[in-house]
């Protein structure tokens, strides 16, 4: 049996024997230099054995432009392990089946004799990280790249700014930063280039309309309303708790301006993202009906009442977000109703199955990305379901499910027929320490990654169970330091 997650398309196990092979590794290409050397850090890790690169190698990485952008031939029958791709996409996905094919026996590195073909079936597969909600030290950053590399997790998602912390750096608003829970701009570079040189793209998420708190806060100037008596500038603090953790102003030219420089501001830090997320889902936009300036913008712009505001606000940051050369996305949070002020470009996490259901957003002819709080949600256990890699192996990609009993697929959970404009699937762990987290990214993390390579299920739960022991134990040694 070989023990690989997630399952490739098409593998022979030509020798169950284990054959040794040298502990180096060499490629003709000189743009994948960074992937080899990623490689070697990551086989010290796990193995304890030091990998060089050297042209007489044990693990040899050749250009084939044959295969398909997303596709790589791994093929151990021989004294090498030999892998071909055409881009470099295709490379980290063999190096990283490389990492966890061979063993060490006896101090010497071996592999089995297997010849395999592969590719992901779904690209969008993404693991997200709220460090705007808790900040996780740069150093464990690291280490989710690390998981995401391992299980061919293509995307680490950032969502960096909530109602609390801004967590990465701003040169336009440094008040934002909250003293050491902010990666400097050094780490934000060091963190590009470790994802890079491992095949995982970063994307950034800065929340907007909602969950915008410590905007409104630190620059009420900018991004706080013009309130009549009625209310407070500032949404109360504590509707965090219920999700609705304040609201900037949507009518004001002052507070748009400055949200384009923050996006801005987020698009040079990442130069490698090709998304960027800006939130859009639970605003309490109820708010703006007693905002001077809100109540204006709607008067010129004739729209009926904040509802359809804040469709539109969002509907503008997307766009001000594709002007900037990249592809937006939100969480689902607009009305149908609203649907048509959102470029059709922006792609929609559907999650909650409440504000709009996936059924629906594809038919107002948006791509989508599942991220089913049921089996997909990593929560403090105390206030939420515990979802195993159980409850992941028996979903899929166009299976959406709920526990809230407002929501529309808790008592009937919501399938689509198979389509391409699901893109994939999205692990999302939300208000955890890392000492919480890790555990449970081990534990959900591979059947995430085995249930979104190929939208069919490949095993049964004994079958996964035995390759998971194996395989998991290699991904806690590469994150051993920090466990």
């Amino acid at each position: 049996m070989i023990s690989l997650l997630p399952t490739p398309k098409k593998c022979t196990l030509e020798n169950e024997q284990y054959h040794p092979i040298a502990p180096t590794i060499y490629t003709e290409v000189p743009a994948w230099n960074d992937a080899v050397a990623a490689f070697c850090e990551s086989v010290g890790k796990i193995y304890e054995i030091e990998m060089t690169v050297k042209e007489s190698a044990g693990v040899l990485l050749k250009k084939d432009n044959t295969l398909a952008p997303n596709a790589y031939v791994l093929d151990s029958t021989g004294e090498e392990i030999v892998i071909r791709a055409a881009t470099d996409e295709g490379a980290h996905y063999g190096l990283a089946t490389a990492l966890q094919l061979i063993s060490c026996k006896d101090g010497t590195l071996a592999v089995q004799g297997v010849l395999m073909e592969d590719y992901p079936e779904k690209e969008y597969r993404s693991f997200m990280i709220a460090t705007g909600r808790i900040f996780h030290p740069f150093k464990k950053m690291l280490k989710y790249v690390d998981l995401c590399y391992f299980y061919k997790v293509k995307y680490l998602h950032m969502h960096v700014a909530d109602s609390f912390l801004y967590s990465i750096p701003s040169k336009a608003f440094p008040k934002l930063m909250k003293q050491g829970k902010y990666y400097t701009y050094q780490e934000i570079e060091e963190l590009n280039r470790y994802a890079a040189a491992r095949g995982i793209t970063l994307i950034p998420e800065v929340e907007c309309p909602g969950h915008t708190t410590l905007l409104a806060e630190a620059y009420p100037e900018v991004f706080a309303d013009h309130a009549d008596e009625a209310r407070q500038t500032v949404c109360d603090p504590t509707a965090f708790e219920h999700g609705q953790a304040g609201v900037i102003c949507a009518g004001s030219e002052r507070s748009f301006e400055g949200i384009k420089t923050l996006f801005a501001e987020v698009a040079e830090l990442f130069p490698n993202a090709p998304y960027i997320h800006i939130g859009g889902d639970e605003a309490p936009y109820e708010t703006w009906e007693h905002c001077v300036d809100c109540r204006a913008y709607m008067k010129k712009h004739g729209l009926k009442n904040a509802y359809e505001l804040y469709s539109e606000y969002v509907g503008r940051v997307a766009s001000h977000v594709l002007s900037l050369g990249r592809t937006p996305i939100v969480w689902e949070g607009f009305p149908a109703e609203g649907a048509h002020y959102i470029p059709k470009e922006t792609i929609v996490i559907a999650w909650e199955s409440r504000y709009q259901l996936a059924p629906e957003l594809l038919q107002n002819g948006f791509k989508i990305v599942n991220a089913s709080w049921k089996p997909l949600y990593i929560v403090t256990p105390t206030c939420y379901d515990h979802y195993t890699y159980e409850d992941i192996l028996n979903w899929n990609v166009y299976n959406w499910q709920n526990w809230h009993p407002k929501c529309a697929a808790t008592l009937n959970p919501i399938n689509v027929q198979p389509t391409a404009d699901v893109l994939g699937g999205t692990l999302a762990a939300w208000s955890m320490q890392h000492e919480q987290l890790i555990s449970r990214l081990l534990e959900n993390m591979p059947a995430f990654s085995e249930r979104t390579w190929t939208v069919l299920r490949q095993m049964d739960l004994d079958t996964y169970k035995r390759i998971f022991g194996c395989v998991s134990e290699k991904a806690a040694k590469l994150i051993a330091d920090i466990c």
